[in-house]
């Protein structure tokens, strides 16, 4: 009896390993949806769109983006991480859900188990930028002079976006108040309005400074801006920080290894597409299209540094 029990168990698992297996085969069979963390307008929205668009055409089905905006940027991996390991769901999980947010809050995800990481396909440039409330700041000393003279403000959406203004902050002694703001439109408006000092300027900035509300003093990415040439980054000018965020795909832990290969795939096919390239160089983001591991790998090699910007800076929260 035992022996016939266990043949029978045998025979019944093989169906079902079967069924798993063509269920991969016809994957995808209906509709993908891509999830973001970040509301729509701004650089991780414009790469969200232009990547469903060619993923539509790779894979044979749509790709709808779901914009899930809150809680600094973790709504949206925290879905990621919660549904099913079937590849119909996947989409960004950048710097603020798997280092920045650890730091900060309690989360429903483990950041480095909870996910099956797919690919990276670019990366957002930074800027430090000033408007009104510096009328006489031409550069970046200038901007250091006033910061040592009274208190400045400058603002991002997460804290994993402004580990250059901490670390300015702590490398040139100066006097900075951190400013946390929902959308990184909104802190644009802010500081061209002349509320707030400086923010963390991405695509968004372009158009404000081209049209004279906003002055560039600085990359605060590893390279120039394009748009801008003549803008020396923060190294160049002697401060040795570089705000990294990497644009970087996931789907659930578990997913199916011919599921994932596609996903990966057709996610590294549309990161070297040249309209795919296009649509991100007029907003200024860099294409840095490679695997799930190479982005992991390039994740816990940045990780590092921003842990120690941040407790330098005082944002992580002690635990008891």
């Amino acid at each position: 009896m035992h022996r016939r029990g266990l043949l029978g168990a045998v025979a019944l698992s093989i169906p079902t390993l079967g069924a798993s297996a063509q269920t991969a085969d016809r994957w995808p069979a209906r509709e993908i949806q891509l999830v973001t963390g970040f509301g729509p307008g701004g650089g991780t929205d414009l790469v969200a769109r232009a990547i469903a668009a060619h993923m539509e055409k790779t894979l044979g089905v749509s790709v709808v983006v779901r914009n899930t905006p809150g809680a600094g940027g973790t709504l949206g991996p925290t879905r990621i991480a919660q549904s099913r390991p079937d590849g119909y769901t996947f989409g960004l999980v950048g710097l603020s859900s798997l280092v920045v947010a650890p730091l900060t809050m309690d989360l429903p995800y483990k950041p480095w188990e909870s996910f099956d990481f797919l690919a990276c396909t670019s990366e957002l440039r930074i800027g430090v930028p000033v408007g009104p409330s510096m009328p006489q700041v031409r550069t970046l000393a200038d901007f250091v002079a006033e910061a040592r003279r009274r208190p400045v403000t400058f603002a991002s959406t997460n804290p994993g976006s402004a580990v250059s203004f901490f670390d300015l902050q702590r490398l040139a002694g100066l006097q900075m108040t951190y400013v946390q703001i929902p959308s990184i439109t909104e802190a644009a408006s802010q500081v061209a309005g002349g509320h707030i000092d400086s923010y963390t300027g991405t695509s968004e900035m372009i158009g404000l400074v081209k049209g004279g509300n906003l002055r560039l003093l600085a990359s605060a990415s590893v390279d120039r801006w394009p748009e801008f040439p003549e803008v020396p980054t923060l190294i160049e000018q002697g401060f040795e920080t570089a705000t990294r965020q990497p644009i970087l795909w996931a789907g659930p832990a578990g997913l199916p290894p011919p599921v994932r290969a596609r996903l990966e795939g057709a996610l590294l096919a549309a990161a070297r597409d040249p309209e795919v390239l296009a649509r991100q160089e007029s907003a200024s983001i860099a294409p840095r299209p490679m695997d799930g591991q190479a982005a992991l790998a390039m994740m816990r090699q940045i990780r590092p540094g921003v842990e120690a910007a941040l407790d330098a800076a005082g944002m992580v929260r002690r635990r008891g």
